[in-house]
């Protein structure tokens, strides 16, 4: 029997044939509203959801398999230099600076074991310890410190032509597509770089959301509308509380990268009737909870549940295809700036900045 889907491995196509089939048998009312009538699904919005839903399950288990060490590890080749240790000190310490604040800021709660529910240097037990990261936090935290557009939005100034003037904020991202080039390339050595990648891109925008702002700047650009409703902006890429229909209050965060730049259209172009608006922003609330709670009580196989089967039996392979067929690159457009978009960006950050969430 030919394969459905012949980019995956067999137990990646399994997983999406699962998952397929148990948004089938969500109940009937929250089906019909998520994906239309049963003669009239939107297959492409199914096979969307399904494929969000497996990439949160392939970060659960790359996650669960990527190893804390200490920052001693990561200064390889002969690098582990006083002048080294320091700057990663300093890095380190910068980063987790804000990631603190970031935490503080939105509300969320950290269990006790979690690696940023305490990251003070200030007694001997935490000294001797030391910071511990996985592969994954590190690279996250060189980039944040080193790609000037990371940093320029972590504190704040990317939105202030005062602190960065349009030529500096036009280099700061032809910088960073730069960067997105460089890791689009070195994604097709191996199956091992396309899966890091793909989930190091998929993480940088998921907390900086800059394809999607240049994407909205776009819209405002071209439809010449001056102001976004900052509760739909963060809808699609913050800290949202949503009361569904169907799963009663949910805190989660908003982060279908890829998704959202599709919806994106429909929520922020001018001409769409308030009463449709309306019920897009409710849909778009109900996927989000849905992948919210479906990891955790949805479905599982046996006595283990589904994500956890799935971390024992997949290997990085079947990621990998996975990332083949799914595509987060794709995300990514080449920017391209006028002094209106800039100034649209420049406003579409203040709205998202920390400090006001």
């Amino acid at each position: 029997m030919p394969k459905l889907f012949p980019l995956l491995t067999d137990k990646m196509e399994y997983l999406l044939k699962e998952i397929i089939a148990s948004l089938g048998q969500l109940p009937e009312e929250q089906r019909v509203f998520l994906f239309g009538p049963s003669d009239a699904e939107d297959m492409e919005r199914v096979l969307g959801t399904a494929c969000y839903i497996a990439l949160e399950c392939i970060k659960y288990a790359f996650d669960f398999g990527d190893s804390e060490y200490s920052l001693r590890h990561f200064r390889k080749g002969g690098n582990d230099t006083d002048d080294e240790r320091m700057r990663q000190s300093r890095i380190t310490e910068f980063v987790l600076k804000y990631k603190r604040r970031e935490i503080d800021l939105s509300g969320v709660e950290l269990s006790p074991d979690h690696k940023y529910a305490n990251i003070s240097m200030d007694d001997i037990e935490s000294k001797l310890k030391g910071y511990r990261l996985t592969e994954m936090n590190y690279y996250e935290h060189q980039n944040i410190h080193d790609l000037e557009i990371i940093k320029a939005i972590v504190q704040n100034r990317i939105g202030y032509a005062k602190k960065i003037s349009n030529m500096r904020f036009v280099e700061f991202f032809e910088k960073y597509d730069e960067f997105v080039e460089e890791i689009i390339a070195k994604s097709k050595n191996s199956d091992k770089e396309m899966v890091f990648y793909s989930i190091a891109l998929f993480t940088l925008e998921w907390h900086y959301p800059i394809e999607l702002l240049y994407r909205i700047a776009c819209i405002m650009e071209e439809t010449d509308i001056q102001e976004i409703n900052k509760s739909d902006l963060v809808l699609l890429c913050g800290n949202v509380k949503i009361e569904s229909k169907y799963s009663g209050w949910v805190t989660t965060q908003s982060r279908m990268v890829k998704e959202r730049l599709i919806l994106a259209d429909p929520l922020f172009r001018i001409g769409l009737p308030e009463a449709e608006k309306e019920e897009l922003k409710s849909l778009i609330k109900e996927l989000i909870v849905l992948v919210a709670h479906y990891k955790e009580s949805l479905y599982s196989k046996g006595e283990m549940s589904f994500i956890d089967w799935f971390r024992t039996e997949s290997n990085i392979s079947d990621w990998a295809s996975f990332f083949r067929f799914y595509d987060i690159f794709s995300i990514w457009k080449k920017k391209e700036w006028t002094p209106k978009r800039i100034w649209n960006m420049r406003k579409l950050f203040n709205l998202i900045s920390l400090e006001k969430l």
